[in-house]
């Protein structure tokens, strides 16, 4: 009993080691959900965009103009690539979603949490939430 005790007092004394977190490569990254139907933005579009959009549409009125500005904002699925998720556009094949490449990285208090935001070509983003303290450090983020 006495040797758990000191073995604990030990372990919880041991400072957290820092890690490095590397941006993922988006040629590993996978869809978690599916892209939504034709239909379902159809669907979508008319609800959210009918008279009661004054109440939803804050962004200056520009996502209920067409169809095609409704999709630029809901036509996304969730992907993830090791620990990072984001939502990227259902208008590229994931051949062309895999190929995005890095354009720079983040991080981002959220509150109790820090985001690290890696960026790629084309507005993709892919997320890291953790509740450890992060800065970037060259092309890592170092998280203690």
């Amino acid at each position: 009993m006495l040797r758990r005790l000191a073995l604990f007092l030990c372990l919880a004394a041991t400072p957290a080691l820092a890690e490095d977190i590397a941006c993922p490569d988006l040629s590993i990254a996978q869809p978690v959900g599916d892209c939504p139907s034709e239909e379902q933005l159809k669907y979508s579009y008319a609800g959210y965009c009918s008279d009661d959009a004054r109440m939803y549409d804050k962004d200056g009125g520009n996502t209920c103009v067409t169809l095609d500005d409704f999709k630029k904002l809901k036509n996304h699925a969730l992907w993830e690539a090791g620990d990072f998720q984001g939502y990227l556009h259902c208008g590229r094949s994931p051949e062309q979603t895999r190929a995005l490449k890095l354009t720079g990285m983040k991080v981002a208090p959220a509150g109790k949490l820090t985001r690290v935001v890696c960026d790629y070509e084309g507005g993709a983003m892919m997320v890291l939430r953790t509740r450890r303290a992060c800065v970037i450090t060259g092309d890592k983020a170092v998280c203690d």
